[in-house]
């Protein structure tokens, strides 16, 4: 056991109360940034041309005399042109099916949940031997096709699959274990649901107001000659020097309106990490709580609440440096991508696309580190770079030789709310065809109603299964902490990562697991509760109910 974690080993883990305030800065500077971009937002859109719709009109920009706007400026107006397919006609007839769908996809997420809870093993299998059959699939069709080539090379990814899927089978099986741990542990905080979906309209909040500011800032400003046109070989055709025909005004938005697009464009991008990770954390400090409840307590009461006030409090400020750590990869990442591009726009560069490949494993790395310190902290209230060299540390000594686990939990979730989504926008698609087939446009206005439902359904699956993984995520971490002090808190959960070699388990006459030496004294009665858990301030202690019963005796 490292320095400093006997006060954490003594509380059960998780610290309830000792929680101090660590890594204020870098709140503050988030709040900064924030006030900073919003009062920028302000004062653009006091400030903003009111005429930018005019001026950035096609017909007024390829007008050479409105460089600059003069008094003959006229102005663009859009028409309408008909079409054989009628938005407002199509809204009318599908709004009902719309607002259904929303309602049963809800309803399909909780399905997809059940299903996870008791046939996690099933849906397992079922998405491997759909990829597997899927591209097998069409190079049969490829070939039918009289494409050959490309027919046996789809028949030989899938024999790949196949051999892979088969190598790791053992993964697989674990994998299925462990979704169907997650999917209990959410069903035993259903309080996670409508915290997730309230955090969603909070980033919504967020992300709104502030793309709004960006648009607004860029309205500041005025047209301007365009400075691609050929003044001299074409003074009075928008041309440029090669005769090509361009506009002949631009856009001009004033000079600080690139510097604060710049700001709102990383405040937007850091409150975006900053609410993932409050979600990560709040998510992970509710299961740590369910996991390291004493046994006989199983009410989970507050337990989204009081660690949503941990986010919120004492550990925002790390929360927010751990947040914008993502935002400087995410950007770094922006950065790669835009110099491997125009490499290959100018004839591609094997160094820049070397670099590219080795510098997305190294924000691999920090992304992957970065969540495990989240979850740590929302356990033991670190603050991030602390927890960040705890929780490696943690994983180096705990170290579980099974990549493929925590590969394909994502894929199986991801591949499974695929599928589902696709077969409701089937269905919705048969049935609307069915009833509007003999509509002018039924089969396309049931083919745009199948798509909206399928997109609506895959981001409401898509949302759950986010859910669980983090679920996993917080488990493992939990796992990983008995096994760094030698005791088990939940047997289920060390009989399923016990079947992944990290050294010797030991079953002990109870039936209770400990790995390289029994379980402490004081777990080993099965009732000790933590002193800083709530039970032991209300007296919902076993282990204190006893004492009473002999007091009284």
């Amino acid at each position: 056991m490292m320095p400093g974690e006997e006060s954490m080993s003594s509380s059960g883990h998780f610290e309830y109360h000792n929680r101090p305030r660590h890594d204020v800065f870098w709140g503050i500077l988030y709040a900064c940034a924030l006030a900073l971009t919003v009062f920028g937002g302000l004062y653009a859109s006091v400030h903003r041309n009111h005429k930018f719709a005019l001026l950035s009109a096609t017909e007024v920009r390829s007008d050479p005399n409105s460089c600059p706007a003069g008094p003959n400026l006229f102005s663009a107006k859009l028409q309408e042109q008909p079409g054989d397919f009628s938005v407002s006609d199509f809204m009318s007839k599908a709004a009902t099916w719309l607002l259904v769908s929303a309602v049963l996809s809800l309803a399909l997420g909780l399905v997809f949940l059940w299903v996870f809870k008791w046939h996690s093993k099933v849906m397992t299998r079922i998405t491997i031997q759909i990829q597997v059959l899927i591209p097998a699939i069409m190079g049969i069709a490829a070939i039918a096709a009289g494409q050959v080539g490309g027919g046996i090379i789809l028949i030989l990814l899938s024999l790949l699959a196949a051999l892979v899927f088969w190598m790791w089978r053992g993964e697989i099986d674990l994998c299925a274990r462990l979704l169907g741990i997650a999917a209990a542990g959410l069903n035993e905080n259903p309080g996670l649901l409508g915290f997730v979906v309230a955090a969603k309209f909070s980033l919504l909040s967020v992300m709104l107001p502030l793309l709004a500011f960006s648009g607004l800032a860029y309205t500041n400003g005025d047209l301007a000659p365009n400075s691609h046109r050929d003044t001299v070989g074409h003074p009075k055709n928008c041309q440029d020097a090669e005769g090509a025909p361009v506009d002949c005004c631009m856009w001009q938005p004033d000079a600080w309106v690139a510097p604060y697009m710049t700001l709102a464009n990383v405040t937007l991008l850091w409150s975006i990490f900053l609410v993932f990770e409050i979600r990560v954390f709040t998510i992970s400090g509710t299961i740590a709580q369910w996991y390291f409840s004493p046994p006989g307590f199983i009410s989970n009461q507050g337990t989204t609440m009081r660690s949503l006030k941990h986010a919120l409090g004492a550990s925002f400020g790390s929360l927010s440096l751990g947040s914008l750590v993502l935002t400087v990869v995410q950007l770094l990442r922006n950065a790669m991508e835009n110099a491997r591009q125009q490499a290959q726009r100018e004839g591609g560069s094997l160094l820049v696309s070397l670099a590219s490949c080795l510098l997305e494993c190294v924000y691999s790395l920090i992304d992957y580190l970065t969540k495990f310190a989240t979850v740590r902290m929302a356990i033991t209230g670190e603050a991030f770079l602390e927890a960040a060299r705890r929780a490696t540390d943690l994983l180096a000594r705990n170290f579980l030789k099974a990549y493929g686990v925590w590969w394909f939990p994502p894929m199986v979730l991801n591949c499974a709310a695929f599928l589902l989504s696709l077969a409701w926008g089937l269905l919705i698609f048969t049935l609307s065809w069915l009833r509007w087939q003999s509509g002018t446009n039924g089969t396309q206005e049931a083919a745009i109603l199948g798509a909206l439902c399928f997109v609506m359904a895959l981001v409401v699956l898509l949302f759950f299964s986010s859910v669980l993984l983090n679920i996993v995520d917080a488990v493992f971490m939990c796992y990983a902490l008995d096994l760094d002090t030698q005791s088990v808190t939940k047997a289920e959960v060390h009989e399923v990562f016990s079947q992944v070699p990290v050294g010797v388990a030991v079953e002990q006459p109870g039936g209770d697991y400990a790995y390289g030496a029994p379980a402490s004294p004081q777990r080993a009665h099965g009732s000790y509760v933590p002193p800083s858990h709530p039970a032991a301030a209300a007296g919902h202690s076993p282990m204190a109910r006893r004492n009473d019963s002999a007091e009284q005796v």
